[in-house]
């Protein structure tokens, strides 16, 4: 039996709620091309990366709503 999930990888999670921060803070081009670096050989960033992008701009969605009632 194979792994599917294979372990988080925290240093690259926490990596892309930085990215993901930086971009909703400043979303250069500059900015993109940082993410896009992270890009592997094959054309895929880390999942765990991925992850904290979009763990990151759902917060800032969440924390946006709660703002506006």
């Amino acid at each position: 039996m194979t792994n599917d999930n294979p372990p988080q990888n925290d240093e690259e999670f926490d990596y892309g709620c930085e990215c993901g921060m930086t971009l909703l803070n400043e979303p250069t081009e500059e900015n993109l091309n940082n993410v896009i670096d992270e890009l592997d050989d094959d054309g895929v960033i880390s999942t765990e990366i991925v992850y904290g992008l979009l763990a990151t701009i759902l917060m800032s969605l969440s924390s946006e709503d709660s703002e506006d009632h």
